[in-house]
């Protein structure tokens, strides 16, 4: 059997808690080692400023006002920041890893007395191994593994509460959490938390609860909250700005890029889905098995996530700029979905079919180490023998487990995943370290910090550069790096036609989008 009914036995509870503890170091390995790159360095540099201006309430870049994301995530990488007492890439990054973790326990707890100890875990386990999360977005101090998990909780919340009829902590839980999810990401909160009413309310035949008391208060609650922090903001600055970005920033992701755009996206985005879903999309053939069927329509709570999945994701097709990683919250609900249907079937072919997808991913895990010695990029990496020998070890032991011990199939799969996520944690990281553009971004940051220490930086006019060197001049000098469009003593950052006629030493030239950028030191005495 791929899974089993009951609870794990002893040999699978030990199993299991190895699992555990290689998902941690295949989590943590190495997290910290490489630089910011992509959006990361936005993330960290707004945090730094805001922190630096000792004004928690203004979110700003290169000292600029920012509209496009509220300052909530980055108040948790603050925090981090002073737990971790510095600006590190990990205190950037392990809120993400955190999120992620914090997900997996709220699927157990929430999934244990509904469906079993069984599946809740590896429901856990499969939010924390989906390929898009495990292999790319936990490696990143990005937004959309937190607003994953705050968007998730909206949903429990609504189940939770609603099945009890305990509408006062639904409807204030559900909208106070919103309230913080609109705080993170903005608007993209609000369909999330209107849809998940609705599906919920029809479902259950209690429409009406959403005119009542409850409800009508807790919506008033929401919008003191907003309004709470968009007063403060005033008081600081004029906040009229937030109103056109997040509206316009929503409407652009919904039609941008006219008709054709819209095809490609409506063509390609389930299969986009389907691939960052994987290990549990091998199994949607099972969704053919008529027993399966049955199984998941006799049982309320499934059909409610089927429906509130379908109603939510809706909204994402047919939004040409939705990204697989938007639709995170609902990931639980699929997966949870698809493994409730696998083990409600013996079906021959399901169990041949389940073999052979587990014997395919050990095997090519298997093959995929000893390869690494002949990936050019990974010759920077030191003592890749070890690794290498280390992961096929562990390998040697999930055949072990799974040929001699029979332990089922869907565990394996997981433990494949993740001894995979190990090796890469062991060296992807160490790449980036050593030969990445963003290495050589931060190299130059580094050394332009230490040039500058003590002194004046600013930015001549608009001067645009990468993020990544501009967060380590910052995070060294613990200063703004803000624009300015008077030329006095000290350093500057210009472009071609910005330089001085005279008086001016080149001390740095880049580039950036094949834009020379020069450091400059002004000496008009």
């Amino acid at each position: 059997m791929l899974i089993k009914e009951g609870n794990f036995n002893r040999n699978e509870r030990g199993v299991l808690v190895a699992l555990l503890l290689l998902m941690l170091c295949a989590l943590f390995v190495n997290l910290g080692i490489y630089p910011l790159y992509l959006e990361e360095p936005r993330r960290g540099l707004i945090a730094l400023e805001m922190t630096f201006q000792d004004n928690l309430l203004v979110p700003t870049q290169t000292g600029d006002l920012y509209y496009r994301k509220p300052p909530f995530y980055n108040w948790l990488i603050i925090l981090s920041y002073q737990i971790f007492g510095g600006y590190s890439e990990f205190a950037t990054r392990i809120v993400s890893v955190v999120s992620a973790l914090l997900t997996a326990a709220v699927i157990y707890k929430f999934f244990k007395t509904k469906i079993g100890n069984r599946l809740a875990v590896y429901s856990a386990l499969s939010y924390v191994a989906c390929v898009d999360i495990l292999f790319y977005f936990s490696m990143i101090g990005e937004i959309d593994l937190f607003y994953a998990l705050i968007t998730f909780l909206v949903i429990v919340v609504i189940y939770h509460f609603g099945k009890r009829e305990q509408y006062w902590s639904l409807f204030l839980l559900a909208y106070s959490f919103s309230a913080i999810g609109f705080l993170t990401k903005g608007l993209t909160s609000l369909p999330f938390l209107a849809i998940s009413l609705l599906v919920f309310f029809i479902y259950e035949k209690k429409f009406k609860m959403l005119f009542s008391l409850q409800h009508i208060v807790s919506i008033l609650v929401f919008f003191a909250l907003l309004a709470g922090y968009f007063y403060a903001y005033s008081l600081h600055e004029d906040p009229s700005g937030w109103y056109t970005t997040l509206f316009s920033e929503s409407a652009e992701k919904a039609v941008g890029g006219g008709f054709s755009a819209l095809l490609k996206h409506v063509a390609l985005f389930p299969f986009i889905t389907m691939a960052n879903l994987l290990p549990v999309t091998f199994f949607i053939p099972i969704l053919f098995v008529k027993r399966v069927r049955m199984a998941l329509l006799s049982n309320r709570l499934m059909v409610f996530f089927g429906l509130l999945f379908i109603a939510n994701f809706v909204l994402y097709w047919f939004s040409v700029e939705a990204k697989s990683r938007y639709i995170y919250p609902l990931f639980p609900l699929i997966i949870t979905f698809l493994l409730y249907g696998l083990q409600k079937t013996d079906a021959v072919w399901v169990q041949k079919y389940g073999k052979a997808i587990t014997l395919f991913l050990l095997s090519l895990a298997t093959l995929v180490f000893p390869a690494m010695f002949f990936v050019k990029e990974l010759s920077v990496v030191d003592h890749l023998i070890p690794i290498v020998i280390g992961l096929e070890l562990l390998m040697i032991v999930l055949w072990w487990l799974y040929r001699k011990k029979g332990i089922e199939g869907y565990m394996i799969i997981l433990g494949v995943l993740l001894v995979l996520r190990l090796g890469y944690s062991f060296t992807v990281p160490v790449t980036r370290q050593k030969s990445s553009g963003a290495a050589e971004d931060k190299a130059l940051g580094l050394r332009i910090a230490e040039i500058t220490k003590g002194e004046s930086l600013h930015r001549l006019g608009d001067v645009r550069m990468s993020l990544t060197i501009v967060y380590y001049i910052e995070a060294e000098r613990e200063a703004v790096l803000y624009q300015t469009d008077a030329l006095t003593d000290g350093y500057y950052f210009v472009y071609t036609e910005g330089l001085p006629a005279t008086h001016y030493t080149v001390i740095e030239a880049f580039h950036y989008h094949n834009e020379p950028i020069y450091l400059i030191r002004v000496n008009k005495d």
